[in-house]
């Protein structure tokens, strides 16, 4: 059913399905192409350190105008901004978050894309939207937490933690002793282990 006047439930679930799920779709991209080699360390946008606060303050500008107007050309163009802007958000922060870092980023973009589809749900009165969209979301969240607990990180430190980090001095040395190793000593290493403690990273993202 088409709404020529959408109430504030339908406005808001449009504003939020079409936002979340540009961010998906473009940090989805980003994190698709550097774990299969393709997206090489290029590729990234101009003044990118600066460029979140802008975007996401136009995204708030936009749903100001959205809410605030039942005007169709003002919802379209709203629509369209927060498109626009959500796309370049999801790729820029995506493009900035290490690979080591990726496997929290891709459950991260599974529950933003739960979190669009209930959205969109509401929007076209469809239950089976919302309660799908529910339960992928709340799973990807519950799973982004659980994983950010077992690296003792945040979520904001995953997903932001390179800003900061080019903000501040110079970047930490790497100290220790590296040591080479095969599989049959990994073999009789894990044989003769008592406790065997596997850390996520980069090759589980690949793999």
């Amino acid at each position: 059913m088409i709404h020529p006047s959408p109430d504030g439930l339908h406005r808001l679930a449009s504003y939020l399905g079409a936002g979340v799920g540009a961010i998906t779709f473009t940090g989805s991209l980003v994190a698709f192409g550097a774990l299969s080699g393709k997206l090489k360390k290029g590729y990234d946008l101009p003044f990118k350190e600066v460029l979140n606060t802008p975007l996401a303050a136009a995204n708030v500008l936009g749903f100001a105008a959205m809410m605030g107007s039942s005007s169709y050309g003002i919802g379209m163009l709203s629509l369209l901004n927060t498109t626009a802007c959500s796309s370049l958000l999801g790729w820029n922060i995506t493009k900035s978050i290490g690979s080591a870092d990726m496997p929290v980023a891709i459950t991260v973009l599974n529950s933003y894309s739960g979190w669009a589809l209930c959205a969109e749900g509401f929007m076209l009165n469809n239950p089976m939207l919302t309660i799908v969209g529910s339960l992928i979301g709340s799973s990807g969240a519950i799973l982004s937490y659980i994983m950010c607990k077992a690296m003792n990180r945040s979520i904001t430190n995953v997903i932001f933690g390179s800003y900061a980090s080019n903000s501040k001095g110079e970047a930490m040395k790497v100290e220790g002793v590296h040591m080479e190793t095969n599989a049959d000593a990994v073999g009789e290493m894990l044989t003769m282990s008592k406790d065997v403690i596997i850390v996520p990273g980069y090759g589980l993202a690949a793999a």
